[in-house]
């Protein structure tokens, strides 16, 4: 289990890695687009500069250097705003990310950052750059419109716009599947309740000389335990309580030991060398009424399963299935490999997702509190409580017992239940919000293509208006070279995306990583955001006045 959590965890953060190399290569994409056109603006300047004997490599050294100073001042912005969110930012972390505590802003990173910003602005920089080297002089003068550019420009403008769509859509699309899988994990059903009920730790502690521990035989432990739950019903609220080790603490993953029980099962004394690995939990009698655990056959424990009675254990649905199949589990009995004597299982239990909601199935076993000593307990709560007035009164009669037993660690198995979706929560949230900057970025690009070849098309559209064309016709027109990039850009990103969901399916739960709905419902709504990017300068051109258009140079 443990290793299934930390490799949950190092995904989300690849995921996350990529999603930030993903929204600064939309970013980088947009600039470039924005400095092509800027260049073709610059074309008949550039030409002339030219043809007055201006070097080619000082042009592209001056357009580089722009680029450059560009891509600094938005590094520079973009560490001021780090500094000025970071601590909104980290409130968003979950605790359970390794190393949070290291988490910083030091030199190292802002060196990082700002070489990014560097090495994006060379490279992106050098499109615009390099285009501006080979215009052909002469055509360039001899072109009326100050602001058209060449063919090769207007293509590579295309295509990045293309390109920058691709890789919103593959960004929203990983997005929309952790949010459908986020919604099925919050809907499923654990198999255990959570509501009104919390659980809070006690340690007994083990003195150097065992000689003077109190508590050191089962006899000695169970005599605390059931006084700790005598008086823990009688604190205000309370309608029942329970008691258990760390690893019956459901999905407190924090709390738990995470080793799994090699065990030896009667019949099968040779099979050692790979024993059954199954999770174990040590409880109480009252543990599965108070979780509200679904019995299937056999009994739970009872008081008298103490240290003088057999050994027994009640063990889930997948531990009967998995290891006696087509047979009966009552009756049979196992053992750990330390053990002289046989445990015995009474009770079958229905599954329940104690250890991860994502995971069903996992094999469990329960042994009784009574029958064993477990040092790291926690006591379970359930009833009208009030959280922070429980825990202390607990505190309370637990020192009256004996002063010396620390009580801590107090948490609602709602809270708990919470903090096992907090890294998935944390990689839909900064998902979610690099989806919708690149939604934006893609709108932006689309947008300033459509406004250029607008301005381009000035003096042509002006032309059509003046003889007759419906302005309708142009509407349609200028929406049509829009919606063509975004539908190759979409075309595009659906393959890609289909590469890139199948690598994250370890984050999702309940959705196929091709997921028809999410594919279309985000492709559509990424369409939809071009189209609003194309209307705008659309209108815009139906409402050129034609003989103004005409005067345009």
């Amino acid at each position: 289990m443990k290793e299934t959590i930390v490799g949950d965890v190092r995904q989300s953060l690849i995921l996350l890695l990529c999603a930030v190399g993903l929204v600064l290569l939309i970013g980088c994409v947009n600039i470039a687009n924005l400095l092509l056109a800027r260049a073709s603006s610059r074309s008949r300047e550039i030409a002339l500069r030219q043809t007055l004997g201006a070097a080619r490599h000082r042009l592209i050294r001056q357009l580089l250097t722009e680029s450059l100073l560009l891509s600094l001042i938005g590094g520079l912005v973009g560490l001021a705003v780090l500094f000025a969110t970071k601590e909104f930012l980290l409130r968003l972390v979950p605790d359970s990310l390794p190393r949070l505590n290291e988490v910083s802003i030091n030199w190292a990173v802002l060196l990082f950052a700002l070489l990014t910003s560097l090495v994006a602005g060379t490279i992106f920089g050098l499109a615009p750059a390099l285009q501006s080297g080979k215009l052909d002089l002469l055509s360039m003068l001899k072109r009326e419109s100050r602001g058209s550019s060449s063919g090769e420009q207007a293509r590579t403008r295309r295509l990045l716009v293309v390109a920058e769509f691709a890789l919103s859509l593959v960004l929203m699309i990983a997005a929309g599947l952790l949010l459908r899988s986020f919604w099925d994990l919050l809907n499923v059903r654990p198999g255990f309740n959570t509501q009104n009920a919390m659980a809070v730790r006690i340690w007994l502690p083990i003195p150097n000389d065992e000689k003077t521990d109190i508590y050191d035989t089962i006899p000695q432990e169970s005599a605390l335990l059931r006084e700790i739950l005598r008086r823990a019903k009688t604190i205000p609220g309370v309608n029942e309580a329970a008691i258990g080790n760390v690893a019956s603490v459901p999905l407190g993953h924090a709390w738990r030991d995470q080793r799994p029980l090699g065990l030896i099962l009667e019949g099968h004394e040779r099979d050692t060398a790979s024993p059954p690995l199954v999770n174990r939990a040590i409880v109480s009698p009252e543990y599965f009424h108070l979780l509200g655990m679904t019995l299937l056959r056999g009994r739970f424990f009872t008081d008298f399963d103490d240290a003088n009675a057999p050994a027994v254990s009640v063990v889930n649905d997948s531990f009967a299935r998995s290891y006696w199949p087509g047979e009966d589990a009552l009756g049979k009995r196992f053992k750990r490999p330390a053990d002289k004597d046989w445990t015995t299982v009474v009770g079958v239990v229905a599954d329940a997702r104690t250890e991860s909601l994502t995971q069903e199935g996992i094999p469990e076993t329960y042994f009784s509190a009574y029958q064993s000593s477990p040092k790291a307990l926690s006591v379970f709560l359930r009833g009208q409580l009030d959280p922070a007035a429980a825990p202390v009164e607990l505190r309370r009669q637990v020192q009256s017992i004996d002063p010396q037993l620390p009580v801590f660690g107090a948490h609602t198995l709602d809270e708990i239940f919470s903090q096992s979706l907090a890294e998935r929560r944390f990689s839909l949230q900064i998902i979610g919000l690099f989806s919708l900057t690149a939604l934006l970025l893609a709108g932006l690009g689309i947008y300033g293509v459509i406004s250029y070849i607008v301005s381009e098309r000035t003096r042509e559209i002006g032309i059509r208006l003046a003889l007759g064309a419906p302005r309708e016709n142009i509407l349609r027109m200028v929406l049509r070279q829009g919606l063509t990039l975004a539908l190759y850009g979409a075309a595009v990103g659906l393959i890609c995306a289909l590469i890139v969901t199948h690598l994250m399916s370890g984050l999702l739960y309940g959705v196929y990583p091709a997921d028809p709905l999410t594919f279309v419902a985000v492709s559509l709504l990424l369409l939809a955001s071009a189209s609003l990017a194309c209307y705008i300068p659309a209108r815009r051109a139906i409402r050129i006045d034609p003989l103004l258009a005409l005067r345009h140079d």
